[in-house]
């Protein structure tokens, strides 16, 4: 897991992007070598974990550069700090918010899926193999399959959306 660098947050944010890349590669290497299946969905945990955490630690930023550094200290998620948020007129933010509201957003993507992750349902969900018998238990993805198909194509595109906000953002931030 990566550390926040405390002299410079662009660093941070930065080092959080890239270690969401490296991990997605051993994660294209695991999936080519048919690693088990638990490593696999760590690694693809931890990469949404790593650009999750980059996009909270942009908010942050935001909410500090705006004054509300002793409100911010406390929350761990966007919709909480976006609430802490929701007078605040900055370019930066504005990118930030209007990614997380947009539903096709690779971003909207990563926060969903950071939701599912952390939700009790999705701490218990165990998969089952769908039953033959039922017309009805069909679906496109299997839920057995560790990485349904699209899904390392959908961590390409949230990888290098993240960094687009980042770049983005630190374009328009007074501090970085």
């Amino acid at each position: 897991m990566s550390r926040m660098v405390r002299d410079s947050q662009t660093s941070g944010l930065r080092e959080r992007h890239w270690f969401a890349r490296l991990m997605l590669r051993d994660l294209e290497q695991g999936i080519a070598s048919s690693r088990p299946p638990g490593e696999l969905l760590a690694l693809r945990g931890a990469i949404i974990f790593h650009l999750y955490s980059a996009l909270v630690g942009l908010a942050r930023s935001v909410a500090v550069g705006h004054g509300k550094a002793d409100q911010v200290t406390a929350l761990l998620g966007l919709p909480a700090i976006a609430s802490l948020l929701d007078d605040v007129q900055s370019p930066e933010w504005r990118l930030l918010a209007e990614a997380l509201e947009d539903r096709a957003d690779p971003v909207f993507w990563v926060q969903q899926e950071m939701f599912a992750a952390c939700a009790a349902s999705g701490l218990a969900r165990r998969p089952t193999a769908p039953m033959e018998d039922s017309i009805l238990s069909v679906s496109q993805d299997d839920p057995n399959r560790p990485l349904a198909e699209g899904d390392v194509a959908r961590l390409h595109a949230a990888i290098g959306r993240v960094q687009t906000v980042l770049e983005e953002a630190a374009s328009q931030m007074q501090e970085w």
